[in-house]
């Protein structure tokens, strides 16, 4: 694959300062440009990067055969032209499947990639938030992703900014013993109960709560855990200006270019400023 050329480089340095020193949130592609590109694809993500993410996020589930891939779904059916269950069909058989034409003709023959492939395009280009999906996600999974996720990762020499997250806490604590230095997040839908309990037992380094959790009280109280509040799934700039007004650190959007217009704020160092030099 074509390495990011310097032109590239220089423009995600620019784009990480902007967001690292607190002037607007970390705008993040929710399975990459997923409104205008077939979810969890290259496609998707190149097309994340061309409009200007910081991130791209992602989710990694096994195939039949344990390599770790990108996809939502527990099987295949609705974001490629193949029947079954992930779990288990071999890679080699998840290679074969279509997962474009499904989106629109002219995306014929984009494939499931590989968690290695993923990694090998964000390097140079965006940063990475890989939701971990499958068994480790469940409270008695084995961990078997993790590990996956954790092989995958030493393997890749990824050192672009990334964070592992989950809805389940017991898969973070694995991830947390598998991959000590990585950076977690723990995505809530309903309710920040417990989210003290979850940060002493795993070392998060943010929250990824959905929209409708959004208020300065909630915000106050994980900014003073020394948490990022990262939103999800942001698709309105009506939104997006009353998150940033709010303070959020950063915000997943299913279309990127949604941010083209996002403000850098008023010059004020936002709490994603002060965590990044407190670490």
């Amino acid at each position: 694959m074509r390495p990011a050329g310097p032109e590239v480089r220089i423009d995600l340095a620019r784009r990480q300062a902007l967001s690292l020193q607190g002037l607007r949130p970390l705008r993040i592609a929710h399975r990459g440009a997923s409104a205008r590109a077939p979810e969890n694809t290259l496609a998707a993500f190149r097309e994340a990067v061309r409009l200007g993410a910081d991130a791209v996020e992602c989710d990694v589930r096994l195939s039949g055969d344990g390599k770790p891939v990108v996809i939502h779904d527990d099987t295949v059916d609705r974001t490629t032209d193949g029947r079954g269950m992930v779990a288990r069909l071999p890679l080699a058989e998840l290679r074969r499947l279509d997962a474009g034409s499904w989106f629109a003709s002219r995306f014929r023959g984009e494939r499931i990639p590989t968690l290695e492939e993923t990694f090998e395009f964000a390097r140079g280009r965006c940063g990475l938030n890989l939701e971990i999906k499958g068994a480790a996600a469940d409270a008695d999974g084995d961990g078997a992703t993790i590990r996956a996720v954790a092989r995958s990762l030493a393997a890749s020499g990824f050192r672009d900014p990334l964070i592992v997250s989950s809805f389940s806490r017991q898969a973070l604590i694995l991830a947390r013993s598998a991959m000590p230095r990585v950076r977690l997040g723990l995505l809530v839908s309903r309710s920040l109960r417990g989210l003290r309990s979850a940060h002493r037992l795993t070392g998060l380094a943010a929250v990824h709560p959905h929209v409708r959790l959004a208020s300065r009280r909630r915000m106050r109280l994980v900014h003073a855990l020394g948490l990022l509040v990262l939103f999800w799934t942001v698709n309105e700039r009506r939104l997006i200006r009353r998150l940033q007004d709010l303070g959020a650190d950063g915000l997943m959007t299913d279309d990127p270019a949604l941010f083209l217009d996002l403000r850098a704020g008023d010059g004020k160092r936002s709490f994603l400023g002060r965590i990044r030099r407190r670490r």
